[in-house]
């Protein structure tokens, strides 16, 4: 398999994988970790399967009351304030592990917001597109000296399906001119997402930082909590009731199961010496040819390597402006 082909390799796990069968035998011993959004949802089991393997885990939190009460029965995990939203608690965090630690092998850009209602944060941004990508921009690229220092590291970013959603939107990344869409707003983030690791790939690959993109799947987590009942029942999310629909169980992931694919992306030597790939389904994913909109797979455009050089470079520019 080539550096970058973006193809099903057959890896012996899937959509049902848990976080059990993807770390069996993955010893992380001496390793050390960055996980945001690692007290709830997928990130809460990320951190746990982390822990198990014997990794020293720092958890960002925005909420550091909650953080402590889910991840009172870990040891061996270093709890901070971050707020993603906040570019200088973003550097104040990541200044306390540069100070404390001198590598960092895994990195779980995990945390995110979902079709919130229109925001702005920090200098104007639009606030999906800030938080999910440009927060954790600004605290990968504070982090590099010690992912480098490393050797082997790598950097796993959650993006989802909704970046088939939109491209990056370079007319007007922020809603400036056009009325803001919350799902259109969700899915350019997401391609962000996918972008900022094939950036980050083809940047650091040839220094022993590895990055990739992953799909979790969908999971019922406290990220859906923007959307009104009546939008997931007009989805087809919800049955009348307000229980999961027959179309949904039928997909649903456990969070183990949604956290099994980041699991495997960050510790699978299936992927040593390889990079830059989105990855669902505990598995590299396959680029899509035909539907422009399918639930699994991966856009062109979530791939491009001139869009991932495109966005950088326009990043870099907004933080400079900021």
């Amino acid at each position: 398999m080539s550096q970058r082909t973006q193809r099903k390799m057959n890896s012996g796990f899937g959509a049902q994988s848990h976080a059990s069968e993807v770390m069996e035998g993955v010893d992380l011993s001496g390793k050390v970790a960055v996980v945001t959004g690692g007290y709830s949802g997928i990130g809460l089991e990320t951190t746990r399967a982390l822990v198990e393997a014997g990794a020293r885990v720092y958890v960002p939190a925005r909420s550091m009351a909650s953080a402590r009460d889910n991840l009172a029965d870990l040891q061996g995990v270093i709890l901070e304030s971050m707020d993603l939203a906040d570019l200088a608690s973003v550097r104040g965090f990541a200044e306390k592990v540069l100070s404390r630690e001198s590598r960092l092998d895994l990195l779980i850009n995990n945390a995110g917001v979902m079709t919130c209602p229109e925001a702005r944060v920090g200098n104007g941004w639009e606030s999906q597109f800030a938080i999910n990508h440009l927060g954790h921009f600004v605290l990968t690229t504070t982090l590099l000296p010690i992912l480098l220092a490393a050797q082997k590291s790598r950097v796993i970013v959650l993006s989802s399906s909704a970046h088939h959603m939109s491209d990056i939107r370079w007319h007007d990344i922020h809603f400036d001119h056009d009325d803001y869409e919350k799902w259109s707003a969700y899915g350019q983030s997401k391609t962000a997402n996918a972008l900022f690791a094939l950036a980050l790939d083809m940047k650091f690959g040839d220094q022993g930082l590895r990055a990739f993109s992953v799909h979790p799947g969908i999971i019922r987590t406290p990220l859906q909590r923007h959307l009104p009942h009546e939008e997931l029942r007009a989805m087809g999310w919800e049955d009348e009731s307000g229980g999961v629909s027959e179309l949904m169980q039928a997909v649903y992931k456990s969070p183990s199961q949604g956290c099994a694919t980041t699991l495997w992306a960050a510790t699978s030597t299936q992927l040593n010496d390889i990079g830059g790939l989105y990855c669902e389904d505990c598995d590299v994913a396959n680029l899509v040819l035909d539907n422009p909109s399918p639930i699994g797979d991966v856009s062109p455009h979530a791939v491009n390597e001139q869009g991932a050089e495109r966005l950088w470079q326009l990043t870099e520019a907004m933080l400079a402006e900021a």
